[in-house]
């Protein structure tokens, strides 16, 4: 996306760290472990956005296999990373880019940014996460998070109030003044809200539809941490419904220390987002950069997002962590839009999402 989860994506927490998606602990570099200090070790620059959380324990596997580390360096959120690494097409200031989603896809035909590579481990991977033709063979998919709206559960049953499970639900009088969403124009999820909004109700129904919700009092913020820190009211504010992630639940248990989530996921609301890797034309360490990504879709890297990143592995053959097997609920059919459509129409729809909030 032009502007970004800052993705899905992908760290949540609710004392210091959710998933300001973006999803950010990791401001600077970061290495797998071993001898970083070593003159003669070869490294791996992954260039990323800055909430990413390098998994520790699968970067240190990947050392011992290739005798290289990882180095992570942080630019940013997504949007802001991919128009830096298209600036420096050619002449890139990492091996490896990770974190480019299906909003944002296509842009990286723009200014041949990637070399194309398939890992072997691509076939473990659903097709559904697949993009199709010259993207297909640039970007490799390596993660997935659901944007969807979160319910403060406790405030409901305080209140009597029946929870919302629907898109209509939400625009409509018992939930006035209730949901608090990111704007399209700054924020990663509120981009991923809008597009979802468009899926659902068309191109003529989409206007209408923020039209009502506006009647309805939506409250809009520049990013999830407005809106979640400061209005969601698990966080202290006054609005039990906020945009955020499906694996936001888990991510309340992990950092809040809490038995149980307070939070449940709206399903109806949900919008997917896939995130991808892809090795950058003119990169110092091809042979490395090509290792990196066929290791990001191995089994030990796919394990071990959950639980450092707060997004689901695309492959279906790794084992979740208990706290997503539990408290994670992933819509049966998230909404998405083609990322050709997205590309040629995001500029405009935002544009006209801007005016009719004025």
């Amino acid at each position: 996306m032009s502007i970004r989860r800052s993705s899905l994506l992908a760290a949540f927490a609710v004392a210091s760290l959710l998933l300001a998606v973006a999803c950010g602990d990791d401001g600077g570099d970061a290495s797998g472990g071993g001898a970083e200090g070593a003159d003669d070790q070869r490294t791996v620059v992954l260039l990323t956005y800055d909430s990413f959380a390098l998994p520790e324990e699968a970067a240190e596997r990947f050392e011992e296999l290739t005798g290289a580390r990882i180095e992570v360096r942080a630019t940013g959120d997504a949007g802001s990373m991919l128009t830096g690494a298209l600036l420096a097409a050619g002449a890139p200031e990492g091996d490896v880019i990770f974190g480019i989603d299906n909003t944002l896809a296509t842009r990286v035909l723009q200014e041949d940014l990637l070399e194309p590579f398939t890992p072997d481990g691509i076939d473990a991977i659903p097709q559904r996460y697949h993009l199709e033709g010259e993207l297909g063979r640039l970007l490799t998919p390596v993660d997935a998070g659901d944007v969807c709206v979160n319910v403060d559960e406790a405030w409901f049953e305080d209140e009597g109030i029946e929870p919302p499970s629907t898109m209509e639900d939400l625009a409509s009088e018992p939930y006035r003044d209730l949901l608090v969403v990111e704007s399209p124009v700054t924020s990663s999820p509120g981009l991923a809200f809008l597009l979802t909004t468009i899926d659902r109700y068309g191109e003529d129904g989409w206007q209408d539809y923020w039209k009502r919700l506006t009647d309805n009092g939506v409250r809009v913020r520049p990013s999830w941490d407005d809106a979640y820190y400061n209005d969601y009211t698990v966080s202290g504010g006054d609005r039990p419904l906020v945009l955020s992630y499906a694996s936001s639940p888990p991510a309340e248990v992990v950092f809040g220390d809490l038995d149980e989530p307070r939070s449940s996921v709206m399903t109806d609301s949900c919008g997917a987002q896939v995130e991808y890797a892809g090795v950058l034309r003119g990169a110092e360490e091809p042979e490395l950069a090509r290792e990196l990504v066929e290791f990001m879709v191995s089994e030990t890297w796919q394990e071990a997002l959950p639980l450092a990143n707060f997004v689901f592995p695309v492959r279906e053959d790794v084992r979740l962590p208990e706290e997503f097997e539990r408290w994670a609920e992933r819509a049966d059919d998230p909404a998405g839009l083609p990322p050709e459509l997205v590309e040629e129409r995001r500029d405009t729809w935002i544009e006209q999402w801007r005016e009719l909030m004025e």
